[in-house]
């Protein structure tokens, strides 16, 4: 009867000593120690009162032991967090062990009370820096105004205000944060929205930087509409922030179509916020364009292919990895040459090389002869059009051929002078794509960052720091909506655009009106003889020295005729096999099984679109069989003028 009294008081003076550690906890943390020693203490009593046997004391010794021997091990080896944590648990496990052995006793009181001081030795330090430094804070904040009640949980509180709803609710939630503002600049509204300028205390943890790492909490303090944007201003304790309550991006802009006829004026990418456009100057800039797939890469490298097929002091050559080169082989007809597997890609970088060794050598020798600098080559004085290399999908390329990483970093460091710029995209910017190395990303002096899903893409873009200084393309949330970085001032800062988008029809029509004729109107020109510098491609000519020029001192790329069908378009390499297989056959004409027993297909179906295609046009007739096998003859014999295309190989010699 005695011992079930017992049980009853004990267990009920262990739910009083529970409440008061909740209460302590959550009203005054300064008696956080004190309630948890004495509610230890209880606890060993009720233990002490439902019975304790032998194994307990083992338990008991056990922990005791333990903690003892983490003390003297943290002593030995200098360790003093190792010291402290086996110093309190030793000091505990006496406390708790004396209790549960003796019950309510002299023993078991003092033994609490030293547990209680060395508590309080070890949290005191603590809570004086914390309540001072929360102090600190308070009276920053008050030198706007009158001080909140209370730095904690509760923003509610009186104090925190401000001369509109947005500064009051954007002070408190500052507050809630646990960085309260100094100075709110007065808040000016937009046509989309509203932002300020925010000046937080001095110091490292209440930095701008710090609170745009706490940006969906503080978003979520405001409850207010709208799309946060936070991003550091002129220092590093300011805070500029806006609130976008309306977006003007929302609806796809359609692309207007080339607006160039010249590299040396600026090409124009999409508008901005406000309606204007913008853009950037691509002669004698590398440009990178990344970004997570379906966030609109290929609709910014159409617009940028289809305003430089339109100028006439320019050339594109482009690399596709995907199969079938099915992003830029539309643009073939409209480039100087296209590389759509690795060996190709390597043949065109050799190409690229050797362009810059031939344009550096005349620029000396021009120099050598008028006493006058030639720095940059100029395509309009100069002759040879400006070169763009265009590359989708970079990561690919890298992936199938990782010894190109370097090689592109060494022309791109070399060949702006020469004018020949890269334009590189990439749905993966990882330190790979840029054969990890930062060296070859700050090549890039025009980088466009669309939609990502990781916050460390943005840095691989933009640079170490950038997601924290405001560039967050994780926050784009429409396809074709992008940042983009150069050395125009306008690019200096994070703002949120949108590129046009060209739709299919959009690049059929720039392709028919530029594709596969010069830029005077006339087909594709071969190689010009020897007797001077010439021109490549179609937009060559003769180059023009500032003084008389001399000959050139080098091998340009040989352009050669192409195998095309009857009118005129170019025959893919992949189908070359069969026409010229239909044309041999001559009157006596082809079957399927004959063509897949002359190897050039695996399979029947595999030549059976194509045969189909040419019959639908009228130049194959499919009337005839042999056996129970229609025959298929080559009818067309009239063939429009073979238009003349850059060859990846290169002339061994050069009449001089």
């Amino acid at each position: 009867m005695k011992d079930a009294r017992l049980r009853r008081v004990a267990a009920a003076v262990t739910s009083a000593s529970v409440a008061v550690c909740r209460f302590c906890g959550r009203l005054r943390y300064e008696l956080i120690p004190a309630a948890a020693t004495f509610g230890l203490t209880t606890m060993s009593w009720w233990h002490h009162a439902t019975g304790i046997g032998w194994t307990d004391h083992a338990g008991y010794g056990l922990a005791t032991a333990a903690t003892g021997a983490l003390c003297w091990k943290g002593l030995e080896h200098k360790n003093t967090t190792a010291a402290l944590a086996g110093l309190g648990g030793t000091v505990m496990s006496v406390d708790t062990w004396l209790g549960a052995a003796l019950g309510p006793s002299v023993p078991s009181f003092m033994a609490t009370g030293a547990t209680m001081v060395g508590a309080y030795w070890a949290y005191g330090p603590w809570l004086v820096k914390t309540r001072h430094d929360r102090m600190n804070l308070q009276i920053k904040a008050a030198k706007n105004g009158s001080p909140p009640n209370s730095m904690g949980l509760n923003i509610d509180t009186p104090g925190v205000t401000g001369d509109s709803t947005e500064e009051t609710a954007l002070r408190r939630a500052l507050v809630a944060l646990g960085i309260p503002a100094q100075d709110v600049s007065r808040i000016t509204y937009t046509e989309t929205g509203w932002n300020c300028v925010v000046t937080l205390p001095p110091g490292k943890n209440t930095s701008a930087a710090v609170v745009i790492a706490k940006q969906k909490q503080l978003a979520a303090n405001l409850d207010l509409p709208g799309a946060l944007r936070l991003r550091v201003g002129e220092r590093e304790n300011q805070l500029l922030v806006q609130m976008q309550v309306r977006d003007p991006l929302t609806e796809t802009i359609a692309w207007p179509g080339p607006a160039m006829t010249s590299c040396t004026e600026w090409l124009p990418l999409g508008l901005s916020p406000d309606g204007t456009p913008f853009g950037f100057h691509p002669l004698y800039n590398h440009v990178l364009v990344a970004g997570a797939t379906d966030n609109g890469k290929s609709g910014v490298l159409n617009v940028i292919l289809g305003n430089l097929v339109a100028c006439q002091d320019a050339e594109v050559l482009l690399v596709d990895m995907k199969p079938g080169a099915v992003e830029l082989g539309p643009w073939e007809s409209c480039a100087l040459a296209l590389a759509d597997t690795a060996s190709r890609a390597k043949t065109l970088f050799d190409m690229v090389r050797q362009e810059i060794k031939e344009r550096g050598e005349l620029m000396s020798q021009w120099r050598r002869e008028t006493g006058v600098p030639v720095r940059k080559w100029d395509p309009a004085k100069h002759g040879r059009p400006a070169w763009f290399i265009v590359i989708d999908e970079l990561a690919e390329l890298i992936r199938r051929a990782p010894d190109l990483a370097k090689e592109l970093e060494s022309l791109k460091q070399l060949a702006r002078f020469a004018a020949i710029m890269f334009v590189e995209a990439t749905q993966s910017p990882s330190a790979k794509v840029f054969g990890d190395s930062t060296d070859a990303r700050q090549q890039y002096q025009v980088r466009i960052g669309l939609g990502v899903t990781e916050p460390t893409a943005t840095n691989l873009i933009f640079g170490v720091g950038a997601h924290g200084e405001g560039w967050r393309l994780d926050l784009l949330n429409l396809p074709g909506k992008l940042m983009i970085a150069s050395r125009d001032k306008a690019h200096k800062t994070p703002l949120e655009r949108r590129a046009y988008y060209p739709t299919d029809e959009d690049i059929a029509a720039t392709i028919a009106e530029y594709g596969g004729v010069s830029r005077d109107g006339a087909l594709l020109e071969p190689t010009a003889p020897a007797g001077g510098p010439r021109g490549g491609g179609s937009g060559g000519g003769t180059p023009v020295p500032p003084a008389p020029g001399p000959t050139e001192p080098a091998a340009r790329p040989r352009l050669r005729p192409v195998p095309t069908f009857p009118d005129g378009s170019r025959i893919p390499d992949n189908r070359l096999a069969l026409w010229e297989a239909l044309r041999k056959a001559g009157p006596g004409g082809l079957t399927l099984q004959e063509a897949v027993a002359q190897g050039i297909a695996g399979h029947r179906t595999s030549v059976q679109g194509p045969i189909s295609q040419w019959v639908a046009k009228g130049w194959v007739d499919d009337s005839g069989v042999r056996g129970r096998a229609k025959v298929y003859v080559l009818t067309a014999t009239e063939h429009a003028p073979a238009p003349i295309v850059p060859s990846l190989e290169k002339e061994n010699t050069v009449a001089r």
